[in-house]
């Protein structure tokens, strides 16, 4: 775990860029008090991975099924 500005600062990026992945749930964290604790594990298998690829469409609109 680490504060915002030390992953900032490890990964080179901005403290909001971390605050958005944070907020978008893409990178775990936790409240402590008036500041965010990052979990730095998290981030690191985050930026190996990248966001995950989008599901393929099934056969299916609104929840109603193709026919044939």
């Amino acid at each position: 775990m680490g504060t915002v500005k030390q992953a900032a600062e490890i990964y080179g990026l901005s403290p909001h860029y971390i605050r958005r992945l944070c907020r978008t749930g893409k990178v775990r964290y936790v409240n402590a008090g008036r500041g965010w604790l990052v979990n730095l594990d998290s981030l690191a298998r985050y930026f190996e991975q990248g966001d995950p690829a989008p599901a393929e469409q099934s056969q299916t609109a609104h929840g109603i099924r193709q026919i044939g």
